[in-house]
């Protein structure tokens, strides 16, 4: 009696499941696209900091369209999709975080990473979710880490942070 019991909850849940999953409106990575979406453009993503590694634009772009396809069924076009990211890198600045004085100098213990991007969205089909705005992030370095040799590990990190950021305002609604 009991399995039956656990095999019949199961197989409810289980179709619960996919009821949530195949109707487009909820899916399990948090998202609430509309099944009318299908698409996602996202183009490159300009430095227009000038400063950083010189991959920067390509590891922000690839950031994006690999996040965007791991966690959606979206496929990626190159343009015109339902929605559509663009934007460009707008700060990459290593500045001096905590300042302690020792005699007459003032020296840095900790180096602040700002890496900002400023996204431009739109949803084709629904226009009222479009917007224009700046992401960013931080990361503390040591004093000795200076902006010419910021780990590639680091810049990942903060990269996909900041995707996980947009990520959650285009398509989790939060």
């Amino acid at each position: 009696m009991i399995s039956r019991t656990k095999s019949l909850i199961l197989s409810l849940t289980v179709l619960v499941a996919l009821c949530c999953n195949a109707c487009g409106v909820y899916s399990f990575t948090g998202t609430s696209i509309s099944p009318d979406i299908r698409t996602i453009s996202i183009q490159n993503f300009e430095n227009s900091a000038g400063e950083g590694p010189s991959n920067l634009t390509q590891v922000v772009t690839n950031s994006f369209k690999n996040y965007y396809q791991r966690n959606t069924n979206l496929t990626v076009l190159q343009r015109d999709g339902d929605l559509q990211l663009e934007g460009q890198i707008v700060t990459f600045t290593l500045t001096p975080n905590a300042v302690q004085r020792d005699g007459n100098i003032d020296q840095a213990t900790l180096n602040r990473l700002t890496l900002g991007i400023q996204i431009r969205f739109t949803n084709a089909k629904d226009p009222e979710q479009d917007f224009d705005q700046q992401f960013t992030i931080t990361e503390e370095f040591p004093p000795t880490v200076d902006i010419t040799n910021i780990p590639p590990a680091a810049i990942d990190r903060m990269t996909e942070r900041l995707v996980a950021d947009v990520f959650n305002k285009t398509v989790a609604n939060w």
